[in-house]
């Protein structure tokens, strides 16, 4: 039975983990913020592309300054925990993602990668799936893929649905069932929270700046 917490019980569960909901909120927005930036001249997956790339980093931003580390072990992007008991990687989801359906539960949107299946499997104690020698017992650091959490996000035109959410089972690469999740409040798209100041990196003279970008 999955474990689903809302409101004021999502946000003390969120800090049992060492986070809140305005922190990820907060990157959830900052990323949505470059992704509007593409016009659909680029390739067609450049917004998806962006808000995951952004999505990462805008955490790790939050987080490191809280002790948490980064670590991309063969393109596994995870954020992790300064105790090392856990970590957290972020995935787009399906139209149950970040709402309480009873009888339903969220997937990923699309098929995941054999890291991430070997991860669902070590969160479920099921063992090891066998993906071949590239990823042969001895192959693959699997202390690296314990207790993975997903960072689930599904956008539409006027909302952001978001959860904090522990796999436990995947099928055809398409993660489907959870032992937890933690709902986000849903993120307007239209009338955020105040701007959102976006960290420039240092200019070549060692300056830092700041711009406040105005979601659209």
């Amino acid at each position: 039975m999955t474990i689903v917490a809302i409101d004021h019980v999502a946000e003390g569960r969120f800090q049992q983990l060492g986070l809140s909901a305005d922190l990820l909120v907060r990157a959830l927005l900052r990323a949505d913020a470059e992704a509007k930036l593409t016009t659909g001249l680029e390739p067609p997956t450049a917004e998806g592309t962006t808000r995951y790339g952004k999505t990462v980093r805008y955490v790790r931003e939050e987080l490191i300054p809280l002790g948490w580390k980064s670590d991309n072990y063969r393109n596994f992007c995870r954020t992790i925990h300064p105790s090392g008991s856990f970590s957290i990687a972020t995935s787009s989801g399906d139209e149950f993602t970040g709402v309480d359906v009873p009888g339903m539960k969220p997937s990923t949107k699309y098929p995941k990668g054999d890291l991430t299946a070997l991860a669902v499997k070590q969160n479920a104690n099921q063992g090891v799936l066998d993906l071949g020698d590239d990823y042969a017992v001895g192959a693959v650091d699997l202390a690296v893929l314990a207790n993975i959490w997903i960072l689930l996000q599904r956008v539409t035109d006027e909302t952001i649905y978001a959860e904090l959410s522990l796999p436990t089972g995947i099928e055809n690469g398409v993660i489907v069932d959870w032992e937890e999740r933690i709902l986000l409040p849903q993120i307007s798209r239209q009338n955020p929270p105040p701007a959102v100041a976006v960290e420039e990196p240092p200019s070549g003279d060692g300056d830092a700046y700041n711009v406040e970008v105005a979601l659209r």
